[in-house]
This record gives C-alpha cells, sequence and structure tokens, in this order.
C-alpha cells in the first residue's frame, strides 16, 4: 500500500519487545480530498490516519530526517493492530514501512547518500560507483554513465532485446 500524508509528530525510536531490536515510529495523516464540482475546487472529506513502523537502518535514517508536519511517501505492508490498555482498546492502521521519502509536491528536500546509526552518527557512505563489499565489486567495464548507452541504439534510438541483456548484464 502506498500513502502520501503529513507526518503528526516527530519520529520515535522504540525497542521491540520480542527482540530488543530498534525501531522508528510515526504517524502520518492522510486526507481523503476530492473535486467538488459545485464550488469547482478541492475539499476534504475526511482524514485517515495510519502508525509507520519502520526497521533497521532505515528506522535510523527516518528518525534523523523527518520531523512533525513533513509531507512524505510510504510505501509498505498495510495491517490492522488491535491494543488494549486501562483506557480501553481499538485498532489502529499500521503500515510497516519498506519505503519512505519526501513527498516535494510542494517543495524541495535534499538527498544525503549513506546512513546513520541508532545513536544519529554517520556510519557509512554510498557511492554507487565505488566498490560495494555486500554486493561485491563493480565490473570494470560496468556502465554509469547513461550517455554510453548511446552505443547499444539504432538510427532510430532503439536498443534491440540482445543489447538490452548485454547492457543489464554489465550493469548488474
Amino acid at each position: 500500500m502506498t500513502v502520501t500524508g503529513n507526518l503528526t509528530r516527530d519520529p520515535q525510536r522504540r525497542l521491540s519487545t520480542k527482540t530488543g531490536e530498534p525501531f522508528a515510529v510515526m504517524a502520518v495523516a492522510v486526507n481523503n480530498r476530492r473535486y467538488d464540482k459545485s464550488v469547482g475546487q478541492w475539499i476534504t472529506t475526511g482524514t485517515t490516519y495510519f502508525d509507520l513502523l519502520c526497521w533497521g537502518p532505515m528506522g535510523a535514517n527516518a528518525l534523523s530526517t523527518f520531523r512533525k508536519g513533513d509531507p512524505v511517501i510510504v510505501h509498505g505492508r498495510f495491517r490492522l493492530n488491535e491494543w488494549t490498555s486501562e483506557k480501553g482498546s481499538g485498532t489502529n492502521a499500521t503500515l510497516d514501512v519498506e519505503s519512505i521519502g519526501p513527498d516535494v509536491s510542494f517543495g524541495t528536500a535534499p538527498f544525503t547518500r549513506g546512513n546513520v546509526d541508532w545513536g544519529l552518527d554517520r556510519v557509512g557512505e554510498y557511492n554507487p560507483g565505488e566498490d560495494d563489499p555486500e554486493h561485491g565489486e563493480l565490473p570494470a567495464d560496468a556502465v554509469a554513465d547513461p550517455d554510453d548507452l548511446e552505443s547499444y541504439t539504432d538510427e532510430d534510438g532503439v536498443v534491440d532485446d540482445e543489447a538490452a541483456e548485454e547492457v543489464l548484464a554489465r550493469i548488474a
């Protein structure tokens, strides 16, 4: 499921009761909007709230990146989370986040490659042009510049299947 909306609070660091691993918790408000022909404008017909759970390095990055009010685009696995407390019980709509980023529909956002740890110190930089020990060495002839693909196109700018397979094999 993918949603867009605004964060309703600053991200919070929590610890898993099962594993003790840290994760980030946020909440997003998604406005339900429709175009009203009678007044000639978009109107909000309600708001749906989702809890967002971000695990691993993405959670630490989210904790360091986002603040209350930030517009975000979130993709994740939807589930209903039932809860009980002294105040009663209820059900929350929850997304186990697979991907989250700023929604640049209404503004700009800087991006810095790499990760932070849960202490919010920078622990790694990511440069796709360098060797990556986790994924192995890049091939010496890997295509890093999209302009290099011109040599594989015909006069109409179309890449044939054989050339496309060769390019994909080189950059995989």
